[in-house]
């Protein structure tokens, strides 16, 4: 193909890709704001720019997805170009104030073709709550493992009501990896809260992010450096709707 025809194709897709991504968007909002039966409804746009993706790869994403709520269970869709799926779980308390979570989740269209299940239990004891997590992935086309289990302990103490300090290490089976450890301070009352994170790796890897919520808006920032473990050094900003519909109480 020539070179004046393949930028042209190239800025074609570029286009339905972004088109794609305001029609997604755009019908999420429109179920966020048709869901009088969901308690939440939270719609949020990953805008997502990687540097040295591997050849014939895009180096940008845009992926709308949607998260709802009522009850003890959640839903959420991603209707993007790198990881579309569908993840569907639920929570259960208990009368000592612990919960417990779990999902399952399909992703498969985007660059990401896999199966994951995961549960947690979140014990609380006086002011702190103690995590621990099992993930199960199947990957489609798997590069060393057919089914990992990733594994994750962590830590919070909470100051206030709603505010907390936390401390979670995650360890990836795969060799070559290590865990990853993830430190964040949570400054936050009913209706807001901004919140910082490292995430320094056994590898060197040193990686942050910063999120924040006021009222009905949502933004963060994300740098993962050689994002999972790979070459590419990935930057990620996200601006999201966020809407309880639950009564108040």
């Amino acid at each position: 193909m020539p070179r004046s025809a393949t930028k042209a194709h190239s800025a074609h897709l570029g286009r339905s890709r972004c088109a794609g991504s305001v029609a997604a968007f755009l019908c999420v909002l429109a179920f966020a704001s048709a869901a009088p039966a969901m308690e939440l409804v939270f719609v949020r746009t990953e805008f997502v720019f990687d540097r040295d993706s591997p050849p014939g790869r895009a180096s940008f994403y845009a992926d709308p997805v949607v998260f709802a709520a009522r009850g003890k269970m959640h839903s959420e869709l991603n209707l993007g170009t790198f990881a579309r799926g569908l993840e569907i779980g639920g929570s259960w308390r208990d009368g000592r104030g612990s919960y417990y979570t779990g999902f399952v989740r399909r992703r498969q269209g985007g660059f990401i073709d896999d199966t994951a299940a995961e549960v947690q239990t979140n014990q609380k004891v006086g002011r702190f709550v103690l995590q621990g997590l099992l993930r199960a992935q199947w990957p489609d086309r798997p590069e060393n493992d057919n089914l990992l289990f990733i594994p994750g302990v962590g830590a919070e103490l909470y100051t206030t009501s709603y505010s907390f300090m936390a401390l979670r290490a995650i360890m990836d089976p795969r060799p070559n990896t290590g865990i990853t450890f993830l430190l964040s301070k949570r400054v936050a009352e009913k209706d807001w809260f901004l919140e910082g994170l490292v995430a320094p790796r056994t590898d060197g890897v040193f990686n942050y992010g910063v999120r924040g919520r006021w009222r009905w808006l949502y933004a963060a920032y994300a740098r993962e450096n050689d994002f999972d473990f790979s070459a590419i050094d990935r930057s990620v900003f996200i601006l999201g709707y966020y809407h309880s519909l639950a009564p108040q109480r």
